[in-house]
């Protein structure tokens, strides 16, 4: 049987002949993963914790931009309370997002170097 793997054997881990070996997931994989978790971060706080307009607030929207009658007064009270808790969300999250983007790159710069090593 030959080897065509590029990982280290695990011992005890065989069936049929078969044998596992301990590789690690691709970056693309891991950066599409990371990408997911700060999706769903900022999904929960726009949609769920009330950072982005509610429903009402959208419901009003619509009708201004369709045209009907709206106090002018209320869809600007929404657009800027809406407007300003987006940018302290974006804010907030592209902290995070350098932060984070930081990590990987000092994690991923360890590993190499180890394998290297």
């Amino acid at each position: 049987m030959s080897e065509t793997g590029e990982g280290e054997v695990i011992a005890g881990h065989e069936y049929d002949g078969i044998q596992e070996l301990d590789n690690s997931l691709p970056r693309w994989w891991l950066y599409g993963f990371y990408f997911t978790m700060v999706f769903g971060v900022v999904y929960v706080l726009y949609y769920h914790l009330g950072m982005g307009p509610s429903p009402e607030q959208e419901y009003l929207r619509e009708m201004a931009d369709a045209g009907y009658r709206v106090p002018p007064a209320l869809v600007e009270e929404l657009i800027s309370s809406g407007q300003s808790k987006l940018l302290v969300l974006i804010s907030f999250l592209s902290a995070g997002l350098v932060l984070v983007i930081g990590e990987v790159l000092r994690v991923d710069r360890q590993f190499v170097q180890g394998k290297e090593h």
